[in-house]
């Protein structure tokens, strides 16, 4: 393609959010979890999960997948999820996030029958039915220390008595990374993490994606690359798996194959204002102007108002001056 925008390209690159690249801070707060059967904690699938604000006013929609995980990447600050199931007694459940961007909650459903209606739906639950009662409990306590008090120490301490219990544990593991990073230190952090990955054979794809995004914000983009091919191997629905690859991806300046891993994420969740951003960025760096254009309607109509909205009418405007200053139609077909 003729680098017919070259001049400009540099001045609309400086205008694009930098989180956009880097990855160090998310523009929206995630809400993700499991959906399980209490007492056996069998995953379910197909849920039916509605976000609600804090007044009850329904926002957003979706089920849980073959592995019994949902998300929500756009939550209101407190918020409701109301859950429910053939054969399910329907639970509703407040959300309270910390100050990071990242919530985990996982929801748990009562038979009707009173005996368990589900059967485990990949190796994951089969290995979820071996952990040992008390080392659930404690697993639990440091997911609320994190959600309820942002008290990333306190739930460090028992994500450590959990594993001390059950050695296995993967998913305590991943969760006491993560906790490990809040706090500054990476070092165990990615230890943890690695240990997770390790310890589910890599068939945990949660942990592989968080470790790929601190890798990401830490532009160690090679190391990312083949943890987001083996997490997209496992889940090809993983829209978070294809978000951080086309970061990678662009942090190693590959950006033509940016564009694909990119534009996939945008066709899995096209509600997701972040990948819009993502998608300028690349599009800029391609010389493709009149789609980076598009990229910015898009987000706009995802997220009319706020500083980032503020932010992304600039970088329009930008855009439509270059595109007229080329001869070109300012308006994308």
């Amino acid at each position: 393609m003729q680098r017919q925008y070259a001049p400009v390209l540099f001045s609309l690159l400086l205008l694009a959010p930098f989180s956009c690249l880097a990855q160090q801070e998310p523009l929206k707060k995630v809400l993700s979890g499991y959906v399980r059967e209490e007492g056996s904690s069998h995953v379910i699938s197909e849920a039916r999960i509605q976000l609600q604000n804090a007044m009850g006013t329904p926002i957003e929609f979706a089920y849980s997948d073959g592995n019994g995980t949902y998300e929500f990447d756009n939550i209101p600050g407190d918020c409701y999820v109301a859950v429910q199931h053939e054969g399910y007694v329907s639970v509703r459940e407040f959300i309270r996030p910390d100050g990071s961007g990242h919530v985990y909650k996982d929801i748990f459903l009562r038979a009707v029958s009173g005996e368990p209606g589900s059967k485990p739906a990949s190796p994951v639950s089969e290995h979820e039915l071996s952990i040992p009662p008390k080392a659930k409990d404690l697993f639990e306590k440091g997911v609320q220390l994190v959600v309820d008090k942002s008290d990333y120490r306190g739930a460090v301490a028992q994500f450590e008595r959990a594993i001390a219990k059950y050695p296995s544990y993967y998913e305590a593991y991943a969760a006491m990374g993560l906790a490990q990073n809040k706090i500054g230190d990476a070092a165990a952090a990615e230890a943890a993490l690695r240990k997770s990955i390790e310890l589910s054979a890599e068939k945990y794809p949660q942990a592989m994606i968080d470790l790929a995004t601190m890798f990401n914000a830490g532009k160690r983009f090679s190391d990312s690359e083949p943890l987001l091919r083996k997490v997209i191997a496992l889940d090809a629905s993983s829209w978070r798996g294809q978000f951080e690859l086309a970061v990678a991806l662009s942090g190693m300046k590959r950006f033509s194959d940016a564009l694909v891993s990119a534009a996939a994420a945008r066709d899995l969740k096209p509600d997701n204002p972040q990948t819009y951003l993502l998608l300028y960025n690349l599009h800029i760096r391609t010389d493709d102007f009149p789609a980076a254009l598009r990229d910015t309607e898009s987000f706009l109509k995802l997220t009319p108002e706020g500083a980032d909205a503020d932010r992304v009418r600039k970088m329009q405007e930008q855009i439509q001056k270059a595109i007229q200053s080329a001869g070109g139609n300012p308006s994308p077909s």
